[in-house]
């Protein structure tokens, strides 16, 4: 680097490190910038300036003054602050300057970057008008390295020494503020401190009054004390800009307030120019805004907009903590009120003196309110003015009743709904009634409720004739007291009726020894009301008892009700007025639905007793439920002549003397319930003992039928047990009936069909119509017959009649309680038959396993299946007891069946087995060979013999249709394996029991699938032994047809032939052959036989063989057809053709002559013009038609061309969704694959074929033969 004369005696690193080091003693940005522009000026004659740039400058303290890119600066100036911007979005930091003339600069602007920040632009311009040379601009870069890293540091202690003191200020400010507890006190101090601190023109605290929803000025500050606003001044939320602050949360600085649509002018602060207000919130809750405004243009630099959020944070925690000191002193102070009143209250249980002491205490902290006490009576639906006093302490000794379900005035509304209501304003709420104390009128009213467990015990009124008297803290206050005056109510209340209840339970202990020493229902109800009389207020009384107590909320019916007992009204007069006025009962209905006490209201409907008595419309009655825990007994009823005679006090003891009532009644019930419960227990203990000692069905039914007349009172029984196949009830045993009676019924009974259908008790009236019993009679007031069905899992196992003759005059009619009783011994019965039936059950299927098990055991061990069906044979009538046996096997050329083995006891019978053994036509055989069911015949005794079969027709067994059993049958069974017919087993039964036959058939069923299967495992080894050997033939044709084939594909110069082969089966009728004619001459075949398999490949060997042999002695491809086709068609199989291709090649010119005999088109890619040509279609296949002429064609393949000849093995194979591959896919298969080399394109095509066949096996035989001309040398 060359330097100026002057400069030349001083190294170039200790000019750059003076010129940092004069930089580093500046002051300020400002002079370092001047000591810059003197010393380039001073170096290199030149002018020179410094233009600073956003958002580093101006710095905290410093004037607002024009930067860049804003400010007014040279072109060349712009275009490098521009330049150098795009060049920090690329990545690069590094400075780039700019120059007026690249070639000649007189003018350059270097960019001052300094840790990536681009601080400004140094313009230097010469003075001279000569150009800056090179070397100069260099030093001119490295000189604005160092100063851009001087200006860096400077910048950095400004911002940082500017940070230290505004710290030192928000740590002033909060620790002045921390411990100041007084809101005024608190926000004057802040608005003070901000406001000479930073010297605002004008600085205010606004908080937020959440009653009104308005802000409210709380303290401010001004340079010129005159510039205030007034102490009332107050604004809405979202008015403005502090109203917007506070309603949205977000601060908002407007640095000219005539530019600001939000800002709202105010004459008393003429000088404001900018204004700046900032959110005071915790979280998301907004306390207030701080405000500041300015007599200048921009109030607050981005630093101190920093700091001054801090300090709005502070100030929103220590107005915070000021609130929340205040609310707890308000709280402390009422609370030392509540405390005060409760200490004077809770000790007084005298009512009158308690509501007195109220009204006195509270009157001390509420002094300018008239205050009045009412209490309420829920019972009588009315609020009584006990006490009150006026505003000048005068006591109020008269006030206004209200009617509890007034819908008007706001002292009924609150001791309905028990909530307290604050009115500030009595035209605001339509509740509000006038109400005068004196003469004066009272605008504001907090009435608050007096309730203990959510019950409304009094009221507290305070009136105040100004409006907006009352706010939240006298609310709560008022409701505080009210929660202790409640419980001190409460407690008097208590006091007043613990009294009166001593008095009443005088009275009542003896009637709870009376209740407790009867026992007689009826002279217990008399009792009760001989003492009601004495301690209730009462003109009449009566008792209903409910029959089912159990059943009293679901199913409840006024039927349900018995009037068990009266006082002072007629039973006979009440009964016909609830007969004759059924609305009179829903008082009754009422109390058992709701479980509850109810009192009549003064405007209901008159009651039974009401209108028996022609009582008063407003009439008082009680009607409380007589209950243990959820169950209802009954309902005790009281009336009395007065209105509202009933209320808390009278439902409380009505309740209670209820309750010990329906303890008494349940005692007596449950008396006799336990004595019925253990009679029904000894019964059917009895009933288990029996049932348990029984071991048949016949001896448990003979001793139920014994033992039921003894244990349950009837006078006759019978059993009968269900026969389900020929559906009809048998009888098994009785009692009581003539010796004779053996009744045998049918399903079409009238009764036994209604109670199969039902499985429910049947009761009969008439029983000659019923049961089809004509000798008995029956008095249908004493007698009862009744039919129950013996029933287990929802399934008849019988019948079970009882006749029941009763005797009215001696109460011995069937009851309900019998009935239960023979339920009980009817299911006992049934579940011991059914666990016989199980047991039974249960050996059946161990012996049907052991008999198969056997005829299994036979299968195995023999040898052929001859020795194996005559064993079964001979084992079926030893194991099942069949009485003839025969097994036959199909002849299927004659359509008849053959006799395999047979067995019988009868000689002669098995001898005219064998004699008729070959073609047996059978019509039961018949049936089964074609519809695979099992067939039953009926023999007689002159067709039992096995010659007279042939006149048996065939009956199927069906598994929904009744078969008839009779004394000797003839049953077919299909011996199959999937519907396929394999033989029929063939039994003769001769006197089989009919509750046998459903086993037997299950059992016959089970031997004819061993025997289909041990017939099908000797089928299989047959045909496995066929298999193998036909295996071996084809592996054996196919290792000779591949001999037919090409051992390997010849090399010829300058060509590239490749081949696929592949067949759907072992051996297939595609071929192909390379045939050499001459040394320049060869012969391609590419063949297809229409058919696969074996007969195809044989006949494709002959189609190969004179191919190969007409091409070695005739000239063209067409020649070589045309006598091939001729001798194929002299002793070609019926229905066998074969297409086929034949192309003469020349090697050396590429030029191709071929004849078509019906195959697939080849496909000619010609690479010239990258196009795919299908060559046209030929002539007839080979073998269809003799003398057939087929014509040569001629084609010409270029280098890099290629021809591919194939069968319908590829473009006819098809995927599993049994989509076709097609030419279309093919072609587009040749287009995308590569074609350098020509063994890489058959690798795809069979890459391609397989992917679309999803790896399945093919569908037909695959050949193809791909030839391709290559490049010349």
């Amino acid at each position: 680097m060359s330097l100026p004369v002057g400069l030349q005696t001083t190294p170039e690193w200790k000019q750059y490190l003076l010129f940092g080091e004069r930089l580093l003693e500046q002051p300020s940005i400002e002079k370092q910038c001047e000591l810059i522009s003197q010393i380039l000026k001073d170096l290199f004659k030149v002018n020179a300036r410094i233009w600073l740039s956003t958002p580093y400058f101006p710095l905290p303290g410093e004037s607002e003054s024009a930067l860049l890119p804003d400010m007014e600066a040279p072109i060349l100036v712009k275009q490098a602050f521009e330049k150098q911007l795009q060049q920090f979005e690329h990545g690069d930091n590094s400075p780039i300057t700019t120059f007026d003339n690249p070639d000649k600069p007189k003018s350059v602007a270097i960019p001052l970057v300094s840790q990536d920040n681009m601080l400004g632009i140094l313009s230097v311009d010469r003075l001279n008008g000569s150009t800056l040379k090179k070397d100069e601009i260099t030093v001119l870069e490295g000189l604005a390295s160092h100063a851009a890293v001087a200006m860096q540091i400077i910048r950095q202690v400004t911002i940082k020494n500017w940070r230290m003191d505004q710290i030192t200020l928000v740590q002033k400010v909060t620790e002045q503020i921390a411990n100041v507890l007084d809101m005024d006190e608190l926000s004057q101090r802040i608005t003070h401190l901000i406001q000479t601190t930073f010297n605002f023109y004008y600085v205010a605290i606004f908080l937020v009054n959440g009653k009104k929803r308005t802000l409210e000025l709380r303290a401010d500050s001004s340079l010129e004390n005159q510039a205030k606003l007034d102490k009332n001044f107050s604004v809405q939320m979202g008015e403005g800009i502090i109203g917007f602050v506070a309603k949205s949360g977000r601060e908002l600085i407007a640095n000219d307030v005539t530019q600001e649509r939000l800002y709202k002018k105010s004459n008393l602060l003429p000088k404001t120019i900018s204004e700046a207000a900032f959110p005071l919130k915790i979280d998301k809750k907004i306390l207030g805004v701080l405000d500041i405004q300015s007599d200048q243009a921009r109030i607050l630099h981005e630093y101190d907009i920093s700091v001054l959020r801090s300090l709005a944070n502070s100030i929103a925690i220590a107005v915070q903590d000021a609130s929340l000191y205040s609310s707890l002193r308000r709280r402390a102070d009422q609370i030392e009120v509540i405390f005060e009143v409760s200490g004077a209250i809770n000790s007084i249980l005298d009512l009158d003196e308690l509501l007195q002491k109220i009204i006195l205490t509270i009157k001390k902290q509420f002094e300018k309110e008239d205050i009045s006490l009412y209490t309420v009576h829920s019972g009588r639906r009315k609020i009584f003015f006990q006490t009150g006093v006026s505003a000048d302490n005068q006591e109020i000794l008269e006030g206004e009743d209200f009617n509890l379900d007034n819908p008007h005035g706001i002292i009924p509304w609150v001791a309905r709904s028990g909530i307290s209501a604050m009115i500030n304003n009595a035209a605001d709420d339509g509740r509000f009634e006038e109400s005068v104390v004196g003469q004066k009128l009272n605008l504001s009213r907090l009435v608050v409720p007096l309730q203990y467990a959510n019950e409304v015990l009094g009221i507290l009124d305070f009136q105040n004739e100004a409006a907006d008297a009352f706010d939240e803290n006298d609310l709560f206050i008022v409701e505080a007291l009210a929660s202790s005056i409640s419980t001190a109510l409460r407690n008097a209340n208590l006091f007043r009726s613990e009294q009166w209840r001593h008095q009443v339970a005088d009275s009542f202990r003896n009637v709870i020894g009376m209740i407790s020493a009867n026992t007689a229902l009826d002279t217990l109800l008399e009792n009760i009301f001989t003492q009601l009389k004495n301690n209730l207020p009462c003109d009449a009384a009566t008792i209903w008892l409910v029959e089912n107590p159990n059943e009293t909320l679901k199913k409840f019916r006024p039927e349900s009700l018995r009037l068990a007992a009266t006082w002072n009204v007629d039973k006979e007069n009440l009964l016909a007025i609830l007969r004759d006025n059924p609305e009179s009962w829903k008082v009754l209905e009422t109390v058992i639905r709701e479980n509850t006490p109810i009192i009549r209201s003064t405007n209901w409907k008159p009651g039974p007793i009401g209108i028996a008595l022609n009582l008063p419309p407003d009439y008082s009655s009680i009607s409380v439920p007589l209950k243990i825990g959820d169950s209802i007994f009954g309902i005790l009823s009281l009336v009395h002549h007065t209105a509202h005679r009933y209320g808390p006090e009278a439902k409380d003891m009505a309740v209670t003397f209820a309750n010990y009532a329906a303890i008494a009644i349940y005692n007596t019930r449950l008396y006799a319930d336990s004595q019925e419960q253990a009679w029904i227990s000894t019964v059917l203990l009895q009933v288990a003992q029996t049932c348990q000692a029984s071991s048949t069905p016949e001896d448990l039914l003979q001793s139920m039928a014994r033992l039921t007349p003894l244990m349950v009172g009837v006078q006759k029984c019978a059993f009968f047990l269900w026969d389900s196949f020929d559906e009809i009830f048998t009888f098994k045993a009785q009692y009581g009936f003539e010796s004779n009676f053996r009744p045998q019924w049918s399903k079409d009974v009238p009764a036994l069909y209604q109670l199969v259908e039902t499985k429910k008790p049947v009761f009969v009236q008439q029983p000659g119509e019923e049961l089809q019993i004509h000798n008995l009679e029956v008095n249908p007031l004493d007698n009862t017959f009744v039919v129950l069905p013996l029933l287990v899992r929802g399934e008849i196992l019988g019948a079970f009649l009882v006749i029941h003759e009763g005797n009215s005059k001696a109460n011995s009619k069937f009851s309900s309680q019998t009935l239960s009783i023979l339920q009980g011994i009817s299911q006992q019965t049934a579940i011991s038959l059914d666990n016989m039936r199980l047991l039974e059950a249960r050996q059946e299927e161990a012996y049907i396993t052991a008999v198969l098990l056997q005829v299994a055991q036979a299968v195995v061990t023999q040898n052929t299946i001859i020795d194996t069906l005559d064993t079964i044979v001979n084992l079926l009538p030893i194991l099942i007891g069949v009485d003839l046996c025969a097994i036959y096997l199909p002849n299927p050329e004659e359509n008849s069946f053959s006799l395999a083995k047979a067995y019988t006891e009868n000689s002669e019978d098995f001898e005219i087995l064998q004699e008729e053994n070959d073609a047996i036509k059978l019509p039961i055989l018949e049936f089964v060979a074609n519809t695979n069911q099992i067939a039953v015949g009926y023999l007689t005794e002159e067709t039992i013999f096995p010659h007279t079969w042939v006149n048996i027709q065939p009956h199927p067994l069906l598994d929904r249709e009744t078969i008839a059993i009779e004394k000797h049958m003839l049953i077919a069974f299909p011996i199959m394996i999937k519907n396929e017919i394999l033989g029929i087993l063939l039994t003769r039964e001769d006197d089989l029991p009919s509750k046998y036959f459903s086993k037997r058939i299950e059992l016959l069923t089970g031997v004819s699938q061993e025997i289909a299967l041990a017939i099908q495992n000797h089928n299989l080894q047959l045909e496995n032994v066929k298999r193998e050997k036909l295996e071996q033939e084809i592996q054996l044709a196919r290792q000779i047809q591949k001999t037919f084939l090409p051992d390997h594909i010849p090399e010829i110069k300058g060509w590239d032939l490749q081949t696929v082969w592949e067949t759907a089966l072992q051996v297939g009728g595609d071929f192909y052959d390379i045939i050499p004619i001459s040394s320049s001459i060869i012969a391609l075949v590419v063949a297809d036989v229409a058919d696969k398999g074996l007969a195809a490949s044989l006949y494709m060997t002959v189609s190969r063989t004179l191919i190969r042999a007409f091409s070695q002695t005739m000239s063209d491809p067409g020649s070589v057809f045309k006598s091939v086709n001729n001798l194929l068609n002299m002793d070609a199989p019926g229905g066998l053709f074969v297409t086929a291709i034949l192309a003469f090649l020349n090697i050396e010119t590429g030029k191709i002559i071929y004849a078509n005999a019906g195959h697939n088109l080849p496909l000619l890619y010609q690479a010239k013009t990258d196009d795919l040509m299908t060559i046209p279609r030929g002539d007839m296949a080979l073998g269809v038609v003799k003398d057939n002429i087929y014509h040569n064609q001629e084609l010409q393949m270029e280098p890099e061309d290629i021809l591919i000849l194939y069968t319908d093995g590829l473009t006819e194979t098809f995927s599993e969704e049994g989509e076709i591959f097609g030419t279309d896919r093919l072609r587009q298969m040749v287009f995308n694959c590569s074609k350098d080399h020509l063994s890489d394109l058959m690798k795809y095509f069979e890459e391609q074929i397989s992917a679309f066949r999803e790896n399945g096996p093919p569908s037909d035989d695959l050949t193809i033969v791909s030839l391709k001309r290559l490049k010349r040398d």
